[in-house]
C-alpha cells in the first residue's frame, strides 16, 4: 500500500481495512490504516481509540496512551476507551492519572459494567482490595456483551486474590509485560 492508495480511501474503508488487518494479526498494516484515518479532519474518536489499542498490542504503551487520550478528547463519553486508558496508565505506574481518568466511569448507570470496572480499579488504586473485588466481580456479572473484557477483569481479580492470599496489600498491581494484552481485548473482542 502506498500513500496514493491510502489517500483514495474514505474513513469507512480505512477503518474496515484496519479492522481486517488487526484481525489477521497484521499490526503494521492496521497501524498504517489507523494513522491515515486519524490524520484526516474527519477522524473519529473510535479511530484514535483503535490506533491506541493496536499500539498497546505491539507494546508501544506511550503511543497507546497518547492515542487513547486523543480519543477521549474527541469523545469524552467513549467509556471503553476511558477504561482502557485507565488500565494503560495503571500499567505505566501512573496511578493518580489513572484514578482521574477512571473517575468518570463511576458516574455511569449502575447497570453498566464499566461503572463497576471503573469503581473496582479505583478501589484497587486506593488499596481497598475487598471493595475492588466486589466491584470488579459485579462488573463481570453484568457484562454479557464482551467476554474478553470479563476475562481481563478476572485476571485482575486473580492478581488481587493472590495478593490477599499472600497477605500483601501493595498498591494497585502493575500489569506485567506478559499480561499487557489485558489492556486490549475490550475494544472489540477481535483478538485475545
Amino acid at each position: 500500500m502506498n500513500h496514493n492508495t491510502l489517500a483514495m480511501l474514505d474513513q469507512a474503508e480505512l477503518q474496515q481495512l484496519a479492522l481486517n488487518a488487526s484481525a489477521a494479526n497484521d499490526s503494521a498494516s492496521a497501524i498504517a490504516y489507523w494513522k491515515e484515518a486519524v490524520a484526516r479532519p474527519d477522524a473519529s474518536a473510535q479511530a484514535h481509540y483503535l490506533l491506541g489499542a493496536e499500539y498497546a498490542q505491539i507494546k508501544m504503551y506511550e503511543r497507546a496512551i497518547g492515542a487513547m487520550e486523543a480519543a477521549i478528547a474527541l469523545d469524552p463519553s467513549l467509556s471503553v476507551a476511558r477504561l482502557q486508558l485507565g488500565m494503560l496508565l495503571l500499567g505505566a505506574n501512573q496511578a493518580a492519572r489513572a484514578d482521574e481518568v477512571l473517575a468518570v466511569l463511576v458516574q455511569l448507570d449502575a447497570g453498566n459494567p464499566l461503572h463497576h470496572f471503573g469503581a473496582g480499579l479505583r478501589h484497587l488504586i486506593g488499596e481497598r482490595l475487598a471493595p475492588a473485588v466486589e466491584s470488579l466481580s459485579q462488573g463481570v456479572a453484568l457484562n454479557q456483551v464482551n467476554p474478553p473484557l470479563n476475562h481481563d477483569m478476572q485476571a485482575i481479580l486473580r492478581q488481587i486474590e493472590q495478593r490477599q492470599a499472600d497477605g500483601t496489600a501493595a498498591a494497585a498491581p502493575a500489569v506485567e509485560d506478559d499480561s499487557q494484552h489485558l489492556l486490549l481485548s475490550a475494544y472489540t473482542g477481535m483478538r485475545h
